[in-house]
């Protein structure tokens, strides 16, 4: 997708410490914490900037990292007054929100509450994004209880593809007379759009992503429990455990290593507060309170994710 103030092809990607990129995330965004890859875990090579176009800011985000998430503690120290229309433009990235997950491919969008919390997973790869800034009082005020965070737009949808041609229009035109009324035009578009969706005809959602969705509400509700498992969460998610094996192949994960995953990503963020806090927890204490059954499963998947054993994490945090 075009962009007037830098393209695709020509966006000046810069390496640098990931606290200044998570810095200058806040300063276009708002706060979000970004984990690295394993190989890098001190940089980041990417590409931020912001412009405005007719009262919209439209920033475009290009990272390599393993994952950015908006945890409450984000949340509650710069509270969201936004909406983002997230369009994928390059490269691929799991978008969680809530129940909600997609796999976006380029030309896909998904919308984020800024006052919920939620998950974008790169895996290290080079992904470039597009974020539109939906100002909440605006987007409430004319559409009311139709806009919500977790909404997954594909990006073959006749009402998507019409968005991403006011969006581009939007972004290229020189005409100040104009910006306005193409604001109103990508307003309408949007408004079509989601109320084809309350209206319960433009939900294209296949059974396996459906399924997936419900899996993930269960994990999040249930993954500190150490006898919680795949076969569990196939229970609770009202389906086969050789059904919910087949549905996760979107995501290219099994049901096992999302819930160790969630685990583990749950047991870092509580070692790296406590790092910052100076508590005093073992490390014991929080393997199982995120779910861990013993200790030596939690170090060994630990350090796959993360390249250093936890007490290493709450000397170098």
């Amino acid at each position: 997708m075009p962009n007037s103030h830098s393209h695709p092809e020509s966006l000046r990607i810069e390496t640098q410490p990931v606290e200044l990129f998570q810095s200058r995330l806040h300063g276009i965004c708002g706060s979000f914490d970004v984990l690295p890859t394993q190989q890098r875990r001190e940089n980041v090579s990417g590409h931020l900037s912001v412009a405005q176009f007719g009262g919209l800011d439209v920033a475009q985000v290009g990272l390599d990292v393993e994952r950015v998430s908006r945890s409450t503690s984000n949340i509650r120290y710069d509270p969201g007054n936004h909406f983002f229309l997230i369009l994928q433009q390059r490269g691929r990235a799991q978008l969680i929100q809530g129940d909600a997950a997609i796999w976006a491919e380029p030309g896909d969008m998904f919308v984020v509450d800024a006052t919920k919390q939620s998950t974008f997973v790169y895996g290290g790869e080079h992904t470039l994004q597009l974020s539109v800034h939906l100002p909440r009082e605006e987007m409430c005020h004319r559409f009311g209880h139709r806009i919500f965070g977790g909404l997954a737009i594909e990006g073959d949808e006749p009402m998507a593809i019409a968005m991403k041609a006011v969006l581009t229009k939007l972004m290229t035109t020189d005409d100040a007379a104009v910006l306005p009324h193409t604001v109103e035009a990508f307003y309408s578009v949007f408004g079509a759009l989601l109320t084809e969706r309350s209206l319960g005809n433009g939900g294209r959602l296949n059974p396996d992503r459906a399924i997936v969705q419900q899996a993930l509400t269960v994990i999040a509700e249930s993954y500190r429990s150490p006898s919680f498992n795949s076969q569990s969460l196939a229970l609770l998610t009202g389906v086969s455990l050789r059904r919910l094996q087949r549905a996760f192949k979107v995501t290219d994960e099994t049901p096992h290593d999302r819930l160790q995953r969630f685990r583990v990503e749950a047991a870092h963020q509580h070692l790296q507060l406590l790092s910052m806090q100076q508590d005093h927890v073992s490390i014991s204490t929080v393997a199982f309170e995120a779910g861990f059954g013993d200790l030596s499963t939690f170090y060994r998947v630990y350090r796959r994710y993360y390249g250093r054993a936890p007490g290493e994490t709450l000397q170098v945090e």
